[in-house]
């Protein structure tokens, strides 16, 4: 009976060593744990100007968490539009409701601005009201809203128009301005009377220049926008392009191939592969009625060509030139081109020209 009793002191002294053994281990992990966190933390306070969070110079994310709570948020004309929540939502849902809150607030005020907003905060407060109940998402869309606000939209005066072209002048395309007007609560008409809709093709071209000035991969992501006006939402007819081809089609190639696209829910189908026309019922206010792709070859209409050359006189200086040259047709014309080239610290001086008479080389 010593015997084992004996046995099983030593078996629970061994035990006992092995748990302090843990907790020593655990401990010696934790310390180690903190140590590493401050030696991170203080390699990025190095450069305290690309963190967000300390008030640097970096945008913070469209999501993040800051003691248990989740913010969302977009930004659209200068405005940032956010949400916050305690709770587990998925990010994709309320970042949707956030653009087409800005929409909505666009169709109804005509134009985001912060004169807009302080202008008819009544009437957005009533949105918002009827968009959103407890939190949740009831109502996001202006056709769907104009029966349940009564609150007049107050006009705000439109941005400065850009420089007109020869197109506008002939009359056959509208200014900017003319869809910086605000949609009627109780009807689709806008508040001027018009039965009008306006079709805007918008375009981002994504272009990759070599050293030496040449393209080494371009693709362009376009949209056809549409701002409607019209009462009771009439049938359209919208013919595009009869060579027109996506590529995942049987067809082949033609004159415009367009890698992917995707439409609008307004939008009838069953004509657009006999003859490329589109039928739709349009909503009132802003809508994207078709998204395109394409990623073949095309000519970029501005074209940059850098250079970087070392000082001989001091190895630690360098000077850097881009070169801006004008390919637009002469038909058209460029306007509020703006060239932004991130530059470092220790830049001592940035020097700009232009070219002067309309020379292609701007």
């Amino acid at each position: 009976n010593n015997n084992n009793n004996n046995n099983k002191n030593n078996n629970n002294n061994n035990n006992n060593n092995d748990d302090d053994s843990k907790d020593k281990n655990k401990n010696k992990n934790i310390n180690i744990g903190v140590e590493d966190n401050n030696y991170i933390t203080s390699d990025n306070n190095i450069d305290t100007n690309n963190d967000w969070s300390e008030g640097g110079k970096c945008d913070a994310p469209p999501v993040f968490l800051i003691d248990g709570e989740s913010f969302l948020h977009i930004k659209r004309s200068g405005l940032i539009f956010a949400a916050s929540t305690s709770s587990n939502v998925s990010p994709s849902l309320y970042l949707e409701l956030l653009h087409r809150t800005a929409r909505t607030f666009k169709d109804y005020c005509g134009t985001l601005s912060e004169e807009a907003i302080r202008k008819n905060f009544v009437l957005l407060y009533e949105l918002l009201d009827e968009m959103l109940d407890y939190g949740y998402p009831q109502v996001g869309g202006t056709e769907d809203l104009k029966v349940f606000v009564y609150n007049e939209p107050i006009p705000t005066a439109p941005a400065a128009p850009a420089a007109k072209s020869s197109a506008s002048k002939s009359g056959k395309t509208a200014s900017a301005a003319s869809v910086q007007k605000p949609v009627a609560a109780g009807g689709g008409r806008d508040a001027s009377g018009k039965n009008e809709i306006f079709v805007d093709i918008l375009e981002r071209l994504n272009v990759l220049f070599s050293a030496n000035g040449y393209v080494l991969n371009s693709s362009i992501d376009g949209c056809i926008q549409m701002k409607s006006y019209l009462s009771h939402n009439p049938h359209l007819r919208l013919a595009l392009n009869e060579d027109l081809v996506v590529s995942s089609s049987p067809e082949g190639r033609g004159s415009v191939t367009l890698d992917d696209l995707n439409f609008h829910d307004c939008a009838d189908l069953s004509e657009f592969d006999a003859s490329r026309t589109l039928t739709f019922h349009p909503p009132t206010g802003e809508f994207v009625l078709l998204n395109y792709r394409i990623s073949s070859p095309f000519r970029p209409p501005l074209k940059l060509s850098p250079s970087f050359s070392p000082d001989p006189a001091d190895p630690r200086k360098f000077t850097f030139t881009v070169t801006v040259r004008n390919d637009v047709p002469a038909e058209n014309y460029a306007a509020n081109v703006s060239v932004t080239v991130p530059m470092p610290r220790g830049t001592l001086a940035v020097v700009g020209e232009a070219g002067v008479g309309g020379g292609p080389e701007q």
